[in-house]
């Protein structure tokens, strides 16, 4: 069964505020087989999740399996325009500045020219007059030079700061520029291969959906308000940076507040019941089925049917003087198989061809030809003798060797060598750099893996080596997962544009998506763009509100319902009235059908005055107690065209003393006590009069409250202070 290659394009991205979900839709061919086939999406860019791949058919076909590979194209990379823009401007400066060099090395050589008129006088009898000339006329020579070099370093300077100019635009160009303008068509990508089930019904769509880490979004919003700030307009907008390897065209947004991956199931609590006993917790990973190497048995039988004859070397050969092979290199993974002098049981014979001695040779090689002595003890202290015991460097060599499926040395009984010192302890030094033992290795893999080995594609069966085979072991990360971690850690990095916020800490407790009402197009540049989500009109709620005791100012603000049947994250919002702008400021997350203010600014045509006026006097049967009668009066005058309602906030004293009492005596009109909690600074004694002013009218608030104190006692600052 070949595979069918095709086409797609970006149709639907879903951003969160980390990472996003995109949604390919695949061009099908008109004939699609009717029996089983394989769909191969190419150009897919590398940084997507390979785990996250999944198939979406419209159609009554069935996905049979889903797997990312990766593709690396023919040829050599070639840079993209932007790139290559960079790189022909940064050569540009570097060849003018080593000119300017050249060009004021010259100049310099020249400066350091000197006339002396008297040195040829032993050998030319000219007159002074002639050496004179001679002399004027060098130095004309010299100075026309000196300045054709001058003109020349002033152009090239000239020019090395348009080169710089030039490399600046064009590194901004091509930071700003879209990922194929960046990286060429040479770059490695992904592919998607769909293998679908055999079907008479043809496919009505196919589409791929996958997940990149490197994207995020800040909300804003702007409000239109007109016909006096009673009719608003808010808009939603995002700031969407994306940094995945591809440029997002024309494609369909949206914004969600969710967690990009978040399981939702709720937790299953354990029983505690008595009784039976209570299965394990379901986990993603299975530990190796029990008798796992008897399963190996059969093809390390024919492995060592098939063992190869190993090469003899006599004596001659040893003694040649050719240059000995290099050793081969260490290790470097941690269960990579040691090199061994033979073929192992159980696994493919070794690559390297290995060398023995003939029987009877061990006595004739010299002594300058005998092989290093191990940390333990001499190779051959006791050779073909009664079987003394190896060194313990060699015993754990020896552990070693058969943790990793080599055989073990001959014994002393065994035919052709007695005991350590036998012809395959030439390779002991090797062996020593092998990396763990049984037992090591066995507790190793006892322990359960991480979510990292939940990652299934990711995972791979080695080969036959023993302790590795039928065990599963993870990939590296290899250079492109590398690069997509930067990408993500960069998109991660990116401080929060003016006033924004960051939806990831600032979503409240309710998770939304925002579809667009349009399409979008975000370049894979790492810098946040602009991108329209959806608006709603609504209704709202001028009002003035003014604090006297603090300012006479009155101030203008919009109370506003929530018009987008959606809640609001928190974020800048813009404010214009009647299509000019007003103010920026801030809105907190709003719930749906929600109700926020915003400010206007100081309302100039109201005026707004303060009076106070204290009366003290004795109370009480002997004059034991003072009282202090404050009488606060506010008069408001309006120049506005319209009726309006002002909140005009007070604060009254308050006291913990039980010996002094506050009251109010008198208000008019009624006022309604006033915490101060809607702007997330509680007060105390706080008071609220709500007054309406006609148009071009006045209006006035007065109300009065006694403080009542023992004789003796003083207020701080005076009874008579306010």
């Amino acid at each position: 069964m070949s595979p069918t290659f095709l086409t797609s394009r970006i149709h639907r991205v879903v951003v969160h505020a980390r990472g996003a979900v995109v949604t390919r839709v695949v061009t099908l061919p008109s004939p699609l087989p009717a029996e089983s086939c394989e769909l191969v999406a190419t150009g897919i860019t590398p940084f997507a999740e390979p785990a996250s791949f999944r198939a979406v058919v419209k159609g009554s076909r069935q996905v049979v399996s889903v797997l990312a590979r990766f593709v690396v194209p023919d040829g050599p990379a070639e840079l993209g325009s932007a790139a290559e823009r960079v790189q022909a401007a940064e050569s540009m400066r570097i060849a003018l500045r080593e000119e300017r060099t050249h060009v004021m090395g010259r100049r310099n050589q020249l400066a350091g020219i000197q006339f002396n008129l008297g040195m040829d006088r032993r050998f030319h009898q000219a007159n002074a007059r002639s050496r004179i000339a001679d002399a004027l006329a060098m130095t004309r020579l010299v100075q026309d030079e000196l300045a054709v070099l001058d003109a020349r370093i002033a152009e090239l300077d000239r020019r090395i700061e348009q080169a710089e100019r030039a490399v600046d635009a064009a590194r901004v160009a091509e930071v700003q520029a879209r990922s194929a303008e960046r990286e060429g068509a040479s770059r490695p990508t992904l592919s998607c291969h769909v293998r679908l089930g055999p079907g008479q019904t043809p496919l009505e769509a196919l589409e791929i959906e996958y997940v990149v880490l490197a994207a995020r979004f800040w909300p804003t919003y702007k409000a239109w308000l007109t016909k006096g700030a009673t009719r608003v307009r808010i808009e939603l907008d995002a700031l969407v940076a994306q940094n995945s390897g591809e440029d997002w065209t024309g494609v369909e947004m949206s914004l969600s507040t969710a967690d990009l991956v978040r399981d939702a199931r709720l937790p299953e609590l354990p029983s505690l019941r008595f009784g039976r006993a209570i299965p394990p917790q379901k986990r993603g990973y299975r530990a190796p089925p029990p008798g796992l190497d008897t399963m190996f048995e059969a093809y390390d039988a024919a492995m060592d049917k098939m063992q190869r004859p190993l090469p003899k070397v006599s004596i001659d050969a040893l003694r040649s003087t050719e240059a000995a092979p290099p050793p081969p290199p260490r290790p470097s993974a941690a269960f990579a198989a040691p090199p061994t002098m033979q073929a192992t049981a159980g696994a493919m014979p070794s690559p390297v061809s290995t060398v023995t001695l003939e029987e009877g040779a061990m006595e004739a090689i010299p002594a300058g030809l005998m092989p290093a002595r191990a940390k333990g003890g001499g190779f051959f202290d006791k050779a073909r003798s009664g079987g003394a015991p190896p060194p313990q460097s060699v015993k754990k060599a020896k552990k070693t060797m058969i943790a990793f499926g080599a055989p073990a040395p001959p014994s002393a009984a065994a035919p052709g060598g007695g005991g350590y010192g036998g012809p395959s302890t030439l390779n002991m030094p090797l062996l020593e750099q092998a990396p763990d033992t049984v037992e090591d290795i066995d507790a190793s893999l006892s322990i359960e893996p991480d979510d990292a080995w939940l990652d299934f594609d990711s995972l791979m069966l080695p080969g036959a080596e023993k302790h590795r085979r039928g065990r599963l072991t993870r990939l590296p990360d290899d250079s492109v997962r590398v690069e997509a971690s930067l990408a993500k850690a960069c998109i991660d990095a990116l401080p929060n544009p003016a006033w924004t916020k960051d939806p990831l800490t600032t979503r409240g407790h309710f998770d939304h998506r925002y579809d667009a009402v349009g399409r979008g197009d975000i370049p894979s540049n790492g810098r946040p763009h602009r991108v329209h989500v959806l608006a709603g009109e609504g209704s709202a709620t001028p009002r003035f509100r003014t604090a006297p005791r603090e300012s006479t100012d009155v101030f203008r603000e919009a109370l506003i319902e929530n018009p987008l049947g959606a809640p609001l994250c928190a974020g800048p919002i813009d404010v214009f009235l009647d299509g000019g702008l007003v103010t920026n400021t801030e809105v907190a997350a709003v719930d749906r059908g929600g109700v926020f203010v915003v400010g206007l600014g100081v309302e100039d045509r109201i005026r707004i005055a303060r009076n106070a006026r204290v009366e003290e006097s004795s109370a009480g049967l002997l004059g034991g107690s003072t009282h202090a009668d404050h009488h606060i009066t506010i008069d408001m005058t309006s120049s506005l065209g319209m009726p309006v309602n002002i909140e005009v906030l007070e604060r009254i004293p308050v006291t913990d003393d039980k010996d002094v009492s506050i009251k109010v005596m008198s208000a008019e009109p009624a006022a309604e006590v006033y915490d101060q909690s809607d702007i997330g600074v509680p007060i105390r004694g706080g008071r609220r009069f709500r007054v309406d002013v006609a148009a071009g009218g006045k209006a006035k608030v007065a109300y009065s409250y006694r403080i009542k104190l023992p004789a003796k006692s003083e207020i701080v600052g005076g009874n008579r202070r306010e």
